[in-house]
């Protein structure tokens, strides 16, 4: 922002007035992108009663994947498929880093 106002000086303008248009004008950007931010998590956001949430727990209770406890004692190398049964490469289920 320095430099634009350095060359405005040039232009015969006080920098110090168009140093307050230029923070005032980058400010308002600020604020209208944070109310646009604001209002598109709004509008995309959905309601979850308590009973969706019970109903959820108790699928992912029910679909969690079996672990073969023959497997369970030793240690996975990362290109092996995965002890839980998925069929991916322990890399890519169960030993994925987040």
């Amino acid at each position: 922002m320095r430099q634009v106002i350095g060359l405005r000086s040039y232009g015969q303008k006080d920098p110090l007035i168009e140093y307050k248009k230029e923070a005032f004008s980058l400010f308002e950007n600020l604020l209208d992108k944070l109310k646009y931010d604001f209002l598109s998590i709004l509008s995309n956001m959905k309601i979850v009663d308590s009973q969706d949430i019970k109903k959820e727990s108790k699928n992912e209770i029910l679909n969690a994947p079996k672990i073969d406890q023959k497997n369970s004692g030793r240690k996975m190398k990362r290109n092996e498929p995965c002890f839980c049964g998925s069929g991916k490469k322990y890399k890519h289920c169960c030993g994925r880093y987040d």
